[in-house]
């Protein structure tokens, strides 16, 4: 009787230490309104409302809801999806990018994957120099 009644706290710390871990919930935000363009092929993704608006030279554009939007150590991860498209964007802030067609440099380098598009290279943000930007 006398081992049964030590060996059940035993039993308890053992049962417990094999539950799994509760998992840390990845904190989402929101990245709010911001656009990017690229060039060679020509590009653009619009985010408002939550809503990401691609469009392309190749004429395949589309809009999706955003799934997850996740700050990150250097910049944005943006994602999107549906059962026809998807659309992965990661945002470089603070490194600035010239879109090589105009005279306009923007205070970041953005690269997406888009679905039939595949992966392209391009700016965001605001303008840092040129004819819309600071002096």
């Amino acid at each position: 009787m006398k081992k049964s009644i030590l060996l059940m706290p035993l039993a308890a710390l053992t049962l417990s230490a094999c539950e799994e871990p509760a998992a840390t919930p990845v904190v989402e935000e929101s990245i709010g309104d911001y656009s990017a363009i690229g060039t060679q092929p020509g590009w653009t993704v619009e985010i408002k409302d939550e809503q990401i608006a691609f469009t392309s030279q190749n004429g395949k554009d589309f809009k999706l809801a955003v799934q997850r939007a996740k700050k990150t150590d250097s910049g944005w991860e943006v994602r999107g999806f549906s059962d026809l498209h998807n659309i992965n964007i990661n945002i470089t802030s603070g490194a600035e990018c010239s879109d090589g067609m105009s005279d306009r440099t923007y205070a970041d380098t953005v690269k997406v994957e888009a679905s039939d598009s595949g992966m392209l290279n391009g700016c965001g943000g605001a303008f840092t120099e040129g004819p819309d930007g600071p002096p």
